[in-house]
């Protein structure tokens, strides 16, 4: 009977874990449309109030605000850049020659130029990308070893490469430099960090991605399909 009693018990605990985790899921589904939907009205709103700008009170005092870590993740700090042998070939052959063009032009600063991005395409392909904690606090993220406030960034959005299993997160920001932070994130993080940017910043709206764009972070993913 005690037996019977157990297996019971156990059988209960399996089926309640799974109900939970249904609910969960659920939860994180139901946050994260409410989040789509909040976005398109923040998107409304900032499109209406550019047109009247309130003056700023000068004597209201500056709100202090703690650097509580909200999330924190880790993934590498670029993608590996991978080349066979005859595409690499091909990428050397086709430097030379537009070296040698450039050094009977006489144009050396542009030769210096091509060779150093060579020998940078070179490094990126036999070094494997260092692995790095990101951070999402009260005050902003975290990165590189350096705080960007949240008053420093403008807009973000996701792309996403075929041939990785990461998102590319790109948070444009108010700086001369940098003036985009590159973040690579997993699919199972991308979720949380959507949620939290979102309360910060707008999702920017793409209509027509360039190719340099699409080369380096990947297809653009609009905010209906993140």
């Amino acid at each position: 009977m005690e037996k019977e009693q157990k297996s019971l018990e156990k059988i209960y605990d399996v089926i309640s874990g799974e109900k939970s985790l249904r609910e969960k899921e659920k939860a994180v589904a139901e946050a994260k449309k409410n989040a789509i939907r909040e976005m398109k009205d923040k998107r409304r709103k900032a499109i209406i109030e550019k047109s009247a700008k309130l003056e700023k009170d000068k004597l209201q005092q500056k709100k202090v605000v703690q650097n509580i870590k909200l999330f924190e993740w880790e993934a590498p700090e670029r993608y590996q850049v991978k080349f066979s042998d005859k595409n690499f070939l091909f990428v050397v052959a086709l430097s030379l020659v537009l070296i040698l063009l450039l050094a009977i032009l006489r144009h050396y600063l542009m030769m210096a130029s091509v060779i150093a991005l060579l020998f940078l395409v070179y490094v990126s392909g036999i070094t494997k990308p260092v692995t790095i904690k990101n951070k999402i606090t009260k005050r902003g993220i975290e990165s590189y070893g350096r705080l960007f406030e949240w008053y420093m960034l403008d807009s973000f959005y996701f792309c996403k490469k075929e041939d990785s299993p990461y998102y590319s997160l790109i948070i444009e920001t108010r700086l001369n430099v940098p003036k985009v932070l590159f973040l690579l994130t997993s699919e199972k993080d991308k979720d949380a960090i959507f949620l939290l940017l979102q309360d910060k910043l707008l999702y920017k709206d793409i209509r027509k991605q360039g190719r340099i764009d699409r080369i380096t972070y990947g297809e653009y993913i609009p905010l209906e399909k993140v």
